[in-house]
């Protein structure tokens, strides 16, 4: 009798629980060249981009179900994309460059670069790392030696902003066209609440090299750098602090679908999940060894729980997960 009360039981938690599944992440390409891909970018939840060494890009209209080759006409590696909507997208390229699309990736033209110090070798040389817009006008660029560089006209014309540091900044992003914030070596994270015409230093209390940031909302912020540091703010960057968690490889790129549902990816295949807000963190099975450089999360809707989410390395590798 007890047996079968148990078995009923069990039998009612079925029926009423959730029926939503979370899948694994599964390739969906593997680059023929195996040369790394450093990023990718979705414009929404069909179409979307990524790019890597050797002037590699691929592009889907699919959701990653299917994917081309598009050619930037350089060789050279694409440290990362953005698109504003369909048709108009950037790329940021080693030796400086800037590269602009009008027609969905499929011609590139270079239109801006970075001029080499004159008697600077090739390790002293300009680099570009990540690329934004808050709008068809305004857009921003990192770099090496404390290089921010700004647009007010769609990209026609590029202009430094005096960044206050000479380390090197890897990533940036804004939530409007007056708040941003910029994460690179030595700890340093740096904020404008004017557009950029000032950018003040936070403090991070670390001086791990931080190489990507997240931004939900106005308030709050996720950065991730090496020796597994993720940090976390909820008062605007006022105040950091340090999130524990068991790992200690190199973590590269953080992105959210939600207030709540949140991915980091880095070294070693290492994939962290989140479900509350990045509180805490948990590994989940990439199925892979390779490290892992670039995230791209899209949830369907506001009321949708489907979320997909794409991840590109070494190797060509691109995964994608998908919650139902």
């Amino acid at each position: 009798m007890k047996h079968t009360a148990v078995l009923l039981a069990a039998l009612l938690l079925l029926i009423i629980a959730p029926t939503r599944v979370d899948a694994q992440w599964e390739v969906v390409l593997k680059d023929q060249t195996r040369r790394d891909l450093n990023a990718v970018f979705f414009v929404d939840r069909e179409a979307g981009w990524v790019v890597g060494d050797g002037g590699i890009i691929h592009a889907t209209l699919t959701s990653g179900e299917d994917w081309f080759a598009q050619n930037a006409k350089v060789n050279v590696s694409l440290s990362d994309v953005y698109f504003r909507d369909h048709n108009e997208g950037w790329i940021v390229a080693s030796g400086a460059r800037i590269l602009h699309s009008v027609d969905g990736g499929d011609s590139w033209r270079e239109v801006y670069r970075v001029p080499a110090r004159t008697g600077s070798n090739q390790g002293e040389a300009p680099e570009l790392y990540s690329v934004t817009f808050s709008n068809r006008k305004k857009g921003w660029v990192v770099g090496t030696d404390g290089r921010i560089l700004h647009t007010e006209d769609g990209g026609q014309v590029w202009t430094p902003q005096t960044s206050g540091t000479k380390e090197e900044l890897v990533h940036l992003r804004f939530v409007s066209d007056k708040r941003g914030w910029i994460v690179g070596g030595g700890g340093t994270i740096l904020f404008t609440d004017d557009g950029g015409s000032t950018w003040g230093r936070q403090r991070s209390d670390t001086t791990e090299h931080l190489y990507h940031i997240e931004v939900r909302g106005k308030e709050r912020a996720w950065a991730v750098g090496d020796n597994g540091t993720i940090l976390r703010t909820n008062d605007a960057g006022v105040t950091w602090e340090r999130v524990a968690i068991g790992v200690k490889q190199t973590l590269l790129n953080i992105a959210f679908a939600d207030d709540k549902l949140g991915w980091i990816v880095g070294w070693n295949g290492i994939i962290l999940r989140t479900g509350d807000g990045g509180k805490s963190w948990v590994e989940q099975v990439s199925g892979t060894r390779v490290n892992l450089y670039g995230l791209a999360v899209r949830k369907d809707g506001f009321f949708s729980r489907t979320t997909q989410a794409w991840v590109v390395g070494a190797e060509g590798m691109v995964l994608r997960y998908r919650t139902r």
